[in-house]
C-alpha cells in the first residue's frame, strides 16, 4: 500500500472505494487514526504544499495531546510518542512531497508528437511556396482584432478578450497555407482562406478563434482547457488531434456549417442553446443553424485517414466526382478556371492520392491516366477533354 498517494488523494478529495478501504484499515493501527484527523483537519487542497513544507512535527503532535479529549488516548499518545513522531515525520515528507508531485503533474505541460511526416510536411511548403499568410500583431498596431459583433458571433467573454489586448491574427492567402506554434507548443495547420486569432501569450486559459479550417495538434494541459472558438458554438479539448472546418457545405445544411473530425483524444462541442456532444475517436460532427433558430447536429463515424494525410501534405481521393477534385486542385495552385468539353465528364469518379507539393503538371498527368482524360493547363486555366476528342 503507497500510503504517501493515499492520503495526497483524500486531501484532494479522488479516493477510489478500493483506496478508502485501504485508508481506513491503515487508520485502524495504533496512533495513525489520531495522526491521520490532525493532518486531515489541518490541511486542505489549497495549503497543501506550502503547509506541509513548513509544517513542525514537534509541536503539531503537541498539539494534538494536548487537544484529546478521550483520556485513554491521551494516555496511549504519550505513551507511544516516539513512535507516533517518528511516523508522523515520515508521513509529512511523503505527503510534501507528493504534494509537489501532484502538482506538477497537473500543470506540466506535453507539447504534441511531430511526426517525421509532419517536420517533412512543413518544410515542403515552405520550399514549394505554399506556405503564406497575413500575420498581424494587436500590439504593434495598438488596434483590436476584432469588432465588437465578432466578438459576440464568436462567443468571446470579458476575460478572453482581455488576452486579445496582445494578440495575433494570421490569414491566409486564398492558395497558402500556414503552419503555426503556439504559446503552449500546440501546432495549427490553417488551410488556405482561413484566419486564426489567438493571444500571443496564454495566461489562465487557452482560447482560439478560427474562421475556415484547421487541423490541431494541441499540447496536453491538464490545468488549462484548450478552446476554439467558432459562429456555431465552442470546441472544447485539453490534449488531442482535430480538425475544425467553420466553412463546411455539404449540399444538405442551410449554408456553412461548423465540421469537427476528431483524430485522436476527445473533444466536447458545445453551443450557446446549451448541447453539449462529446465526441470519441474516429467521428465526424456536423453543426449548423437553420433558419427557425434551432441548431442542427449530426455525428456520424468516418474514415479519419484523408484528415490526417493532408495534414502531412497528401490529397487523399476515395470515389470523387472529377468536378470536386478539379475545384480543390484549381483553389491549390492558383487556377482561375476550369472548363469541360463534354458535362458527363464531371461525373467520372476518381480514387487515389495526390501529393499536395507536387507540380501541377505532374498531377494533371496522374489524373488523365487514373481517369481516362486529357488535360490541358493554358496560363491560369485548365480544361478537361474525353480521349477521343482532339
Amino acid at each position: 500500500m503507497d500510503i504517501k498517494k493515499i492520503i495526497l488523494k483524500s486531501i484532494y478529495g479522488q479516493l477510489s472505494e478500493e483506496e478508502q478501504l485501504l485508508l481506513d484499515e491503515w487508520k485502524t493501527q495504533h496512533g495513525n487514526d489520531l495522526l491521520y484527523n490532525h493532518i486531515r483537519t489541518t490541511i486542505t487542497e489549497k495549503n497543501a504544499v506550502e503547509y506541509l513544507a513548513a509544517i513542525d512535527v514537534e509541536r503539531a503532535l503537541e498539539k494534538v495531546k494536548n487537544s484529546s479529549k478521550k483520556p485513554t488516548i491521551q494516555t496511549q499518545f504519550v505513551r507511544h510518542y516516539s513512535t507516533i513522531r517518528r511516523i508522523a515525520a515520515v508521513v509529512v515528507l511523503l505527503i510534501v512531497g507528493g504534494a509537489f508531485w501532484f502538482h506538477h503533474e497537473y500543470t506540466r505541460v506535453i507539447p504534441p508528437v511531430i511526426t517525421d511526416e509532419v517536420q517533412q510536411a512543413m518544410q515542403q511548403s515552405i520550399e514549394s511556396g505554399k506556405h503564406g499568410a497575413e500575420v498581424v500583431s494587436s500590439a504593434l498596431t495598438g488596434k483590436e482584432l476584432i469588432t465588437r459583433d465578432e466578438a459576440a458571433l464568436y462567443h468571446v467573454d470579458d476575460r478572453f478578450a482581455d488576452q486579445l489586448s496582445a494578440a495575433k491574427r494570421i490569414t491566409t492567402y486564398h492558395d497558402k497555407e500556414y503552419w503555426v506554434t503556439l504559446s503552449d507548443g500546440t501546432l495549427v495547420h490553417l488551410n488556405y482562406d482561413s484566419r486564426l486569432i489567438y493571444p500571443e501569450k496564454f495566461g489562465d486559459r487557452r482560447d482560439v478563434i478560427l474562421d475556415g479550417e484547421a487541423y490541431f495538434m494541441v499540447a496536453t494541459d491538464k490545468s488549462r482547457q484548450f478552446v476554439v472558438h467558432t459562429p456555431q458554438g465552442d470546441v472544447k479539448v485539453h490534449g488531442t488531434e482535430f480538425m475544425v472546418n467553420t466553412q463546411y457545405n455539404n449540399h444538405q445544411t442551410e449554408g456553412n456549417a461548423t465540421m469537427v473530425v476528431l483524430v485522436k483524444g476527445s473533444v466536447s462541442f458545445s453551443t450557446d442553446s446549451g448541447m453539449e456532444q462529446l465526441m470519441q475517436p474516429g467521428q465526424i460532427l456536423t453543426v449548423s443553424s437553420m433558419s427557425n433558430g434551432q441548431t442542427n447536429a449530426s455525428l456520424r463515424i468516418i474514415d479519419t485517414t484523408p484528415y490526417e494525410a493532408w495534414n502531412t501534405g497528401t490529397f487523399v481521393f476515395e470515389n470523387s466526382r472529377l468536378d470536386h477534385l478539379m475545384d480543390v486542385l484549381v483553389q491549390w495552385f492558383n487556377l482561375k478556371h476550369v472548363y469541360y468539353s463534354n458535362e458527363k465528364l464531371r461525373n467520372i469518379h476518381f480514387t487515389g492520392n495526390l501529393k499536395r507539393y507536387g507540380s501541377v503538371e505532374r498531377i494533371m498527368q496522374a489524373i488523365m491516366l487514373a481517369c481516362e482524360v486529357r488535360i490541358d493547363i493554358d496560363k491560369d486555366s485548365v480544361t478537361v477533354y474525353s480521349n477521343n476528342e482532339y
